[in-house]
């Protein structure tokens, strides 16, 4: 079966966690998947140094919840997914939802969708936002030789982080708590054979 009808499958089938925003900000993500040769990529961002959170880490498109200007939290995925690296809502073909992601730095709740776009698609980072966007192969994502464990500070204490290092730039935070969830909804998250 195709990633994406399975992927689609295995997301219907599991009803995602839902965090509540009550004293938190409200966000959502797009997690791109791209046919890549036969086999799939999932596409990232580096944010610019610029912007005043999460600045120079690895993301997907997306942004805070704008009830002026999104009808729900999916649409605010589809708007952030355009402004950043001109992903038009139209060509996303969305998937499902996955788990929502607390980040206890800055008070997020993170609700991330999945959503298949065309081979070979045309990205346009906003440079004001995005320093760079890249694509890892699902595979790479999920082999054990690209998982690995740092020490990262936080407020004046040192905490041990699980990283990915597939692709440029390594994956930790919130976008390794989403990616890990993607991997495991399709039984590739490492260490579940």
């Amino acid at each position: 079966m195709l990633l994406p009808e399975r992927l689609r499958r295995y997301l219907d089938k599991r009803p995602p966690l839902i965090l509540g925003a009550e004293s938190s900000v409200a966000c959502a993500v797009l997690v791109p998947v791209v046919a890549l040769g036969g086999e799939y990529g999932v596409v990232y961002t580096l944010r610019s140094e610029h912007l005043p959170n999460h600045k120079g880490q690895v993301a997907f498109p997306g942004g805070n919840h704008s009830t002026a200007r999104d009808r729900d939290l999916l649409q605010t995925a589809l708007r952030e997914a355009h402004e950043e690296v001109g992903i038009v809502p139209a060509d996303v073909d969305v998937l499902g939802r996955l788990d929502d992601v607390y980040t206890m730095a800055t008070g997020f709740v993170i609700t991330p969708y999945v959503g298949f776009l065309p081979s070979d698609y045309a990205y346009r980072a906003n440079p004001g936002e995005v320093a760079d966007v890249f694509t890892v192969r699902v595979r790479d994502l999920a082999d054990v030789g690209h998982h690995t464990t740092e020490m990262r500070e936080w407020q004046g204490s040192l905490y041990p982080i699980e990283v990915i290092t597939a692709g440029p730039h390594k994956i930790w935070g919130a976008t390794h708590r989403i990616t890990m969830d993607l991997l495991a909804r399709l039984g590739l998250a490492p260490g579940s054979t």
